[in-house]
């Protein structure tokens, strides 16, 4: 007598079925949505949004009444519509980056820090899964969640506006070809950050110190190094100044805190030195530690 039900369909080729790093990626999105903490980010990832686009609509207000004239010049002074609004969609005056950092510093702290503390890794390898597939699946969560996070808040006011004014609007009508792409490198940012940070962590708790640990001591050593020195382009060693700085960059901002080769350079730095952290700490020789 077999020792398993007769009915149950035969063990499926290897070359069949979704890659292990998508595999891996969607457990890690399904035991996301598990979490009762999402639902507070979720709000308020809900109430800023609602925010942006009541502004939206009341800006265009503003623009097609000439009896509210006088509130008109007290919005483009408050918010012009100009580079620095379109940078402000993605920003909102650093407000929503702030709290994506702390999302994915929770979220993602565990991300391999959970299967360090609980010996998961061996048994991931024991399968048909290299080390490069289970570095992606984590690395396309981590640089995935806040790029989805950031996607409405530059697509919904943009779609508003266009909608409304054409490209009379208050967002420009080719926003999205320089948000979209501040949106990925500033996802890409946070996930190689996250991702190495949480494969030196031993726990969870561990890996979400150890990710705002380096963006507050980044943030800390730039600011001591800029007025030591008195050169802002230290601010490039900053992971949260250089998440401000992309869209305002991208959008033509003029005059901008820190310029494109501070910024660049940085950028770099982080994705090279994170990434290469977290492919040596994710072998399998480390998976047994």
């Amino acid at each position: 007598m077999p020792i398993y039900a007769p009915s149950l369909p035969p063990r499926p080729a290897l070359d069949q079925g979704l890659p292990p790093a998508l595999v891996i990626a969607r457990f890690d999105f399904r035991r996301l949505r598990r979490q009762k903490l999402g639902m507070f980010f979720g709000f308020a990832y809900a109430g800023s949004l609602l925010f942006l686009c009541l502004w939206i609509y009341f800006r265009y207000n503003l623009n097609a009444s000439q009896s509210l004239s006088s509130l008109k010049e007290l919005a483009d002074q408050v918010q012009p519509q100009g580079p620095d609004f379109q940078a402000w969609l993605l920003t909102m005056s650093g407000w929503l980056t702030t709290l994506l950092w702390f999302q994915v510093a929770f979220v993602g702290g565990g991300l391999v820090a959970r299967d360090t503390l609980y010996r998961i890794r061996p048994l991931i390898y024991a399968h048909p899964v290299r080390p490069l597939d289970y570095l992606a699946a984590k690395g396309l969560f981590a640089a995935g969640l806040p790029f989805l996070i950031q996607l409405p808040f530059l697509l919904l006011p943009w779609a508003m506006s266009v909608a409304i004014a054409g490209s009379h609007g208050p967002v420009w009508a080719t926003a999205p070809l320089y948000l979209i792409p501040a949106a990925l490198i500033i996802s890409l940012l946070m996930g190689a950050i996250t991702l190495g940070a949480s494969s030196m962590a031993s726990t969870p708790k561990a890996g979400f110190g150890w990710v705002l640990g380096i963006v507050l001591g980044m943030s800390a050593l730039s600011a001591i190094a800029g007025r030591i020195l008195s050169e802002p382009a230290w601010n490039a060693i900053n992971p949260l100044a250089l998440s401000l700085a992309w869209p305002k960059l991208l959008c033509g901002v003029p005059d901008p805190d820190i310029g494109w080769i501070p910024v660049v350079t940085g950028t770099l730095f982080h994705l090279m030195l994170w990434t290469f952290i977290a492919a040596r700490r994710t072998l399998p020789s480390e998976a047994t530690l």
